[in-house]
């Protein structure tokens, strides 16, 4: 078979599958509608299996050549591993009685299938054709997507287009041809059409066994720092791992962008009362409390969002709690520091305390220790030697920052981050991740003669 025979024929697939995916789902709808309305007693639909059949009969009502039929399937319009994935992994999900009853009431539209959807192929059953690897080193798969014989291709996975991790995962999925629960396994191929580039891909669909969490240490600490310029910093006690800037940097746009657009829409809600209130009519003063009434649903949606954002941080840090075995969170007490955080990222556009509390339930939840510690000069002690940087506030922060990243901190000490650079939210989540951190500030406070004040 050559190419062209083959994207025929895959193209011919893929109408098949576009049309019984939508004979499916609009049969569902139906026989939901008519048992709701009381004209059925009950909720009860056929099988894309069934309806794969009776595509075959509409298509050969339409002019479709008995031979045509015969080569996908002999006694439906798709193949059986085809109407198998198609119900499993698409159908399934959109027919559920929760679904169409929010269809009904008209929160959720009905859902379709448009021409250019991926045809799904089941590979996880009992003599389904999987990926193989040849004696010369190419991988190769019979698409059973019609009956027999099937099409064989030889995939491009010494492409430039496949990545290194691409090809670590397949070379796992190749390892496993039995398909052991304790491997890498294929579960289900998609095979879609990229118009752009007019080439067929072909999408593998596979799990593995879940790793062994790692028992949970009190000895190994996470701090975990609310940034001055970053949601949160998060840093290990017993090594380089962190989560910052880079998995939070999209976050933190997204809370500056939020926060802009609430107060601009504000601002526009008030201004709109105050000439209500400023007109002579009757009516102004009913007028000026329609228009403001929108903010009250304003509060509320941004409420909502800091609740959603807070949830994702909390369980990203617990998350990275757990894989890395710590048995302990250390995080700042930031209660009664309202004036102090004026001006930065935190006290400005964070709702920190809310954070705090889905940390600690969250923590308490997966038996992991949080404690919150002092945070006097957490940010101005070196992570390396612990000398206490003075100068190293935030007057000095704002003037050395060049609008890209923060500046970095630096220990006139030591030299740690003169010569590479330091992030700051990450030097202090360092600090935070030490044991009895506090204690340790207090001594070398003593020994550079320092003050709380000199922490202002």
């Amino acid at each position: 078979m050559r190419w062209k025979q083959l994207a025929a024929l895959l193209r011919d697939v893929r109408y098949r599958v576009y049309r019984l995916a939508n004979l499916a789902i609009s049969e569902a709808y139906l026989n939901f509608h008519l048992w709701r309305t009381g004209r059925s007693e009950q909720f009860k639909t056929a099988t894309v299996g069934q309806h794969s059949r009776r595509l075959r009969g509409m298509l050969s009502e339409e002019g479709v050549k008995d031979e045509a039929l015969d080569r996908i399937s002999k006694t439906g319009a798709t193949a059986a591993n085809v109407h198998d994935a198609l119900s499993k992994y698409k159908v399934a999900a959109l027919t559920s009685p929760s679904k169409w009853r929010d269809v009904i009431r008209g929160k959720a539209s009905l859902p379709t299938f448009r021409l250019n959807m991926a045809i799904p192929v089941r590979c996880d059953k009992l003599g389904c054709r999987r990926l193989e690897r040849t004696p010369n080193g190419d991988v190769e798969l019979d698409l059973q997507i019609c009956a027999k014989p099937y099409p064989r291709v030889v995939l491009g996975t010494r492409t430039k287009a496949i990545g290194e991790g691409v090809k670590a995962i397949l070379e796992r999925l190749l390892d496993n041809p039995d398909q052991s629960l304790d491997a890498y396994r294929q579960r289900c191929f998609e095979i879609k059409h990229d118009d752009r580039t007019n080439r067929w891909w072909l999408y593998v669909t596979y799990d593995f066994p879940a790793a062994a969490p790692l028992p949970l240490d009190a000895n190994v600490v996470v701090g975990v720092d609310l940034g001055f310029s970053c949601p949160l910093y998060a840093a290990l006690s017993n090594g380089h791992a962190r989560l910052g800037r880079r998995q939070f940097q999209a976050l933190g746009a997204r809370i500056r962008s939020l926060q802009t657009q609430v107060m601009a829409r504000r601002r526009s809600m008030q201004v709109g009362g105050r000439v209500a209130l400023s007109q002579t009519t009757a009516r102004s003063g009913h007028g000026r409390k329609r228009k403001l009434r929108p903010t009250e649903k304003l509060e509320g949606r941004i409420a909502s969002a800091y609740t959603t954002l807070n949830h994702q941080l909390s369980a990203a840090v617990i998350d990275f709690a757990k894989n890395h075995g710590a048995g302990v969170i250390q995080i700042e007490d930031l209660a009664n520091l309202k004036e102090a955080l004026r001006g930065t990222f935190l006290g400005g556009r964070w709702r920190y305390h809310q954070l705090q509390q889905y940390l600690e339930y969250k923590a308490q939840e997966a038996g992991i220790e949080v404690r919150r510690v002092a945070p006097r000069f957490t940010s101005r002690r070196c992570s390396k030697c612990g000398h206490i940087n003075v100068e190293f506030g935030r007057s000095y922060r704002d003037a050395r920052s060049d609008g890209r990243r923060p500046a970095g901190f630096v220990c006139p000490a030591c030299g740690h981050g003169r010569d590479s650079y330091v992030d700051p939210d990450y030097n202090a989540a360092r600090n935070l991740a030490v044991v009895d951190i506090a204690a340790k500030i207090a001594a070398q406070c003593k020994v550079q003669g320092l003050s709380r004040a000199d922490d202002l």
